[in-house]
């Protein structure tokens, strides 16, 4: 309380300072935290996907590039083995062998803004990402938009659209463009966050994106931010994981958010 003994000149200071606390104080209790941009996100956003993988995949629903793995491989088509299956309520992706790309298992759904969550689990030294595209996009390879990739030690977050995948980047990298002119082309493209994730291990993995925003979360952990042009593309039309390595997921839900 202000002592309102003291002189003008005190007391009109001291009123100042406590002006500036109290200010400060409101701004901070109604400044949204990171976890609560999360919350908010679900409190107005539609569940349009859920899996909770207790059948196997229906490939009506998901597609894999296996045959791509079976031809780079060269595998003998009664051999092949799916690099993306489930078994007791869990995603199992395992790239197959001798494959010259990573293995994807893709599933369609439609959004703008959403909330993406899903468990996960990684061997030591591995990694994954969650891609999502629109195939319908013709000035980006393959649809790629952008993506989270999380491995045991970091986090990147993409724009894939005006970044690697853009098919203007491509080009000038096939055309023998150097990499220092392929890195000042893709600065401010990307974000990385080093990040210690633990092998061996279920996290969850929740993703928010709005606008020309994403937003990392794992294990109801703040992990980073990332805002670029091409994170703002209108239309998603799929989400896919794709996996270097191996991955298992879980319980993988999209929330369609309101604007």
């Amino acid at each position: 309380m202000l002592n309102s003994n003291c002189s003008p000149h005190v007391f009109l200071n001291h009123w100042l300072i406590y002006l500036g606390a109290m200010t400060l104080i409101t701004t901070i209790s109604i400044k949204p935290t990171h976890a609560q941009s999360f919350e908010n996100a679900v409190s107005r956003a539609d569940l349009i996907l859920s899996h909770n993988f207790d059948q196997p995949l229906n490939a009506q629903d998901w597609w894999t590039n296996d045959s791509r793995a079976q031809k780079s491989a060269r595998i003998a088509k009664n051999k092949m083995v799916p690099q993306a299956s489930v078994k007791d309520g869990v995603l199992q992706i395992r790239r197959t062998e001798g494959s010259d790309h990573a293995a994807v298992a893709r599933t369609k759904v439609q959004f703008q803004n959403a909330l993406i969550s899903c468990k996960f689990r990684l061997a030591e030294n591995q990694k994954f990402s969650v891609n999502i595209n629109d195939p319908n996009c013709e000035t980006v390879h393959a649809g790629h938009l952008c993506r989270v990739e999380v491995s045991t030690t970091s986090v990147v977050i993409q724009d894939q659209k005006t970044g690697t995948m853009a098919n203007e980047h491509r080009k000038l990298k096939e055309s023998g463009a150097s990499k220092t002119e392929l890195a000042k082309r893709l600065k401010g493209k990307s974000n990385m966050t080093k990040r210690a994730t633990q092998a061996s291990q279920w996290h969850e993995l929740k993703i928010l994106l709005e606008g020309e925003k994403i937003a990392v979360q794992i294990d109801n952990e703040f992990v980073s931010q990332f805002s670029s042009s091409g994170i703002g593309h209108p239309t998603k039309e799929n989400i896919a994981f794709s996996v270097p390595r191996m991955v298992d997921i879980q319980n993988l839900t999209v929330y369609r958010i309101t604007p």
